[in-house]
């Protein structure tokens, strides 16, 4: 027998010219051209094989490895929209700033109101539900953790990014913030890294390794999987930087590697305690003494000029911003100071990312990186200071808050619900919240394959990164069998041309965070629905053009006669909140967590309901009924804010 093989497929070359008694001189000379036919369709199927063969170790059908970007992933803790340069703010982020002004701005990026489910959708590219983490896993009531979607570990019918380019031939690296499960099948080491240096948790003191809230002991560093300590000489932007370093270094060291890496590098900062070696604190002293209604104004004007909010747009609504000048000069002097560590905190962060890409260069490796940097989420509101219970807490763990050394080693700084609001300017709303404060943070994409230079108003999304990362490094994007596939959409064209939406008009996209959701659907995804007690409930859509968040009384119910599509997109997403395992928000305060034991009262925030618009009154999921109006940041002891939803 005579045969050709390629790729896998054989064919039988005699089978096409097998004589028969009856086949005469016609026949054979068919056949004969039909096996002509066959050897060259087959010498032609060789030829592509040959040319789109991955080299080894490489995906098959892929790009081949060699000639692969590496990938740098950083993630910024609770960066608010405005909080960068490039977004328009006064903090000094010049490494961050240069990667954007060789590369793209998203100014319509959205992530989850919560650290985890944000992390879990970049990753996977997958809803966070189904991939096991609706929301955080210490905020999920008692009923629902271990049930689909709210397993608080990344599932293992969900693939990472990770575990995609390692079998397409990257070395992979993590170093920093994990929060996606600390079990032997769920820790990074486990889901596609070669490398690792992880924290398991929502947050850690950034010079020590203490906890930064009574909701766990000592927290839970890993090492290549292993329990690991910190060294003395311990900043968390810093370390992070070094391990990442030490990995890429380790390989280079062991002789010649042509495989381009993949690096995960989540930063600490800005997230709770806020904290900075004292170096970078005496850089802000005396700039947030006008206030958050300052710093609110001035930063709404700094988006503007950057570009990343429209000129003839107002600045949403922030209700219940306390009066500056109502307060004393000490409570000023306090609150100016936390703020100023806030931003000493990320400007630390930005110059040791800046390390890093200098590293790069040094090494020959920056023309070929593909460099993303985003936030999870909005600014911490939370203010865990606002309770008695915190303090003494704090004093048994080491904590102090005198105004001398506030922010350095030792200390707790906390920014609070008002600067968190001039945090997110000029959008509503922070972290734990479905307005846009809490969910619509920066995005900056730069280096191969990215040709555009400027912002980009396309809507985008959490799980857009995962399918991004992989057009740009030639990477297959085939499902394995049993496994969810990637929903989000690469955003690839707006990095060749700004002017593209990624999301189909008539797509809608939606989400759910501990009872905050909402669909964005429409150009640009200015048309919005949110639902505050359980999803879905009403559509509310902007005015338009305001770039705003909508109004309670913008909100009207869809009737048959006005409203088909509208009712048709609400029954639509009740069916999508059952496909992705979404469990509907209870106006049960019973559901919140028990406390833990020897855990006392913490206060979790100045979370005011805003379809309420009340300063005193609180919305009973939000708040237990044991909390009084005179002592609104009094929670009852070891209650978790877990669902803040309107339940009037």
């Amino acid at each position: 027998m005579t045969s050709i093989t390629f790729d896998g497929l054989m064919i039988d070359i005699n089978s096409a010219v097998r004589k028969t008694p009856v086949m005469n001189q016609r026949a054979r000379a068919a056949s004969s051209r039909r096996a002509a036919e066959l050897i060259a369709l087959a010498a032609a199927l060789a030829t592509v094989t040959t040319l789109f063969a991955p080299t080894s170790m490489g995906a098959e059908g892929a790009t081949p490895v060699a000639s692969r970007p590496n990938v740098v992933v950083v993630v910024a803790d609770d960066v608010g929209f405005s909080d960068l340069g490039a977004y328009g703010g006064e903090i000094r982020t010049p490494h961050i700033d240069a990667i954007a002004s060789r590369g793209v701005v998203f100014s319509n990026f959205h992530a989850s109101p919560m650290c985890s489910p944000s992390r879990a959708m970049l990753l996977t590219g997958v809803d966070a539900h189904l991939a096991g983490v609706a929301s955080l896993y210490v905020a999920t009531p008692l009923r629902h953790r271990g049930r689909p979607g709210y397993e608080g570990e990344l599932r293992t019918d969900v693939v990472t990014i990770a575990s995609r380019l390692r079998d397409a031939g990257y070395r992979t690296y993590l170093s920093g913030k994990w929060n996606l499960g600390h079990t032997p099948t769920s820790l990074p080491s486990a889901r596609g890294f070669d490398r690792t240096f992880a924290l398991d948790s929502t947050g850690a003191d950034n010079f020590e390794k203490k906890p930064y809230l009574p909701i766990y002991g000592e927290p839970p560093w890993f090492a290549d999987g292993e329990p690991t300590d910190l060294p003395d000489d311990f900043y968390s932007s810093k370390h992070l930087v070094d391990k990442l370093v030490e990995f890429i270094e380790a390989d280079r060291a062991a002789g010649p590697d042509p495989r381009p890496f993949f690096a995960y590098l989540a930063f600490q900062a800005v997230h709770l305690p806020v904290q900075a070696p004292r170096e970078f604190i005496e850089r802000y002293e005396g700039v947030y003494d006008e206030g958050w209604d300052a710093l609110r104004r001035a930063r709404h004007l700094g988006a503007v000029e950057a570009g990343v909010f429209p000129p003839t747009a107002a600045p949403s609504d922030t209700p219940t911003q306390a009066d500056w000048g109502a307060l004393a000069p000490d409570e000023k002097a306090f609150a100016a100071k936390n703020m100023a560590v806030n931003a000493a905190m990320l400007e630390a962060m930005d110059h040791h990312l800046g390390r890093f890409v200098d590293y790069l260069d040094g090494a020959g490796l920056l023309a070929n990186t593909v460099v993303v940097v985003l936030s999870d989420n909005g600014p911490e509101a939370g203010d865990p200071a606002a309770s008695t219970g915190f303090h003494s807490w704090a004093e048994d763990v080491g904590y102090r808050r005198d105004l001398a050394t506030l922010g350095e080693r030792g200390s707790y700084a906390i920014i609070g619900p008002h600067f968190a609001r001039a945090a997110a300017s000029p959008l509503a709303y922070y972290k734990f919240h479905g307005g846009e404060g809490g969910i619509r943070v920066p995005l900056i994409i730069a280096g191969p394959g990215v040709e555009a230079r400027g912002v980009s108003p396309a809507f985008t999304y959490a799980t857009d990164i995962a399918p991004t990362l992989l057009e740009l490094t030639g990477t297959s994007d085939a499902t394995p069998s049993g496994k969810h596939p990637i929903s989000g959409r690469s955003l690839a064209p707006a990095l060749r041309n700004l002017g593209v939406d990624i999301h189909l008009p008539d797509a809608a996209i939606g989400f759910e965070t501990a009872g905050h959701a909402g669909v964005f659907k429409g150009p640009q995804a200015r048309a919005r629905r949110c639902a505050r007690r359980r999803p879905p409930m009403a559509l509310v859509r902007p005015r338009r053009g305001s770039g705003r968040d909508p109004r309670p009384g913008s909100r009207r119910t869809p009737t048959p006669r006005r409203d088909a599509r509208r009712l048709r997109s609400l029954r639509g997403t009740r069916g999508r909140a059952r496909s992705t395992s979404i469990l509907l928000a209870d106006a049960a305060v019973a559901d919140q967590l028990p406390p833990r034991p020897g855990e006392g009262e913490l206060a979790l925030g100045d979370h005011r309901c805003r379809p309420c618009r009340d300063a005193v009154r609180y919305c009973r999921l939000a708040h237990p009924a044991t909390a009084t109006p005179t002592s609104p940041n009094t929670l009852t002891p070891g209650v978790v804010h877990g669902d803040p939803t309107h339940a009037r």
